[in-house]
């Protein structure tokens, strides 16, 4: 039998435990507005994603944990396995404007690209993009004030979450540069 897959390394605790959730800022991006997203070639977790021309994304800001997001690991039966990646935002408006375009986005295939607690930025759906499996108001929800509810989906994913980043590769190693990262997420929907 092929040997397949190994365990690279070990991952040794953390001084802290990480800070679960997601910060308030939530991007969705329609897949077919993508122009291109490369993997960084020492660690292929590393994405940064560029947008066609006059292309942007759609930010979705939240209110506390209103936007939510899981990968999880679904075995097949027979060769690599896959993981289901979930997002789950509110879009607290009441425009118009805003209703319409959470509508467009449930019928589109998108990529949700997010922050979490630990200063990372990360991406959900980039293999196969995400799909809408709910998008309800309802008036009586107190905690949303009747804003929608949105679901997206993959269940075809090649692994968990990717990192969304901008490398500097100045110095003999490369290292994330945070203040390029920070710019570049901006510019995906600005």
């Amino acid at each position: 039998m092929a040997d397949c897959g190994k365990v690279k390394r070990g991952i040794p605790a953390p001084c802290e435990t990480p800070a679960g959730g997601l910060q308030t800022t939530l991007v969705q991006l329609r897949k077919d507005d993508i122009a291109s997203y490369v993997r960084d070639a020492t660690n292929p977790k590393l994405v940064t994603i560029t947008m066609k021309a006059g292309k942007k994304g759609f930010p979705f800001v939240g209110m506390g944990e209103s936007n939510n997001a899981r990968a999880k690991l679904t075995p097949t039966k027979y060769g690599s396995p896959l993981y289901a990646h979930e997002v789950d935002l509110v879009a607290f408006t009441s425009d118009p404007a805003d209703y319409a375009t959470v509508e467009d986005l449930a019928k589109d295939t998108t990529v949700s690209v997010v922050k979490d607690n630990n200063g990372n930025i990360l991406v959900y759906g980039l293999n196969a993009g995400l799909k809408a499996t709910k998008a309800d108001t309802d008036t009586a929800n107190a905690d949303t004030g009747g804003a929608p509810e949105i679901t997206v989906v993959s269940t075809k994913e090649k692994g968990l979450a990717d990192f969304f980043a901008v490398m500097d590769n100045t110095g003999a190693t490369p290292v994330i540069d945070p203040i390029a990262t920070a710019a570049a997420f901006e510019a995906l929907y600005v």
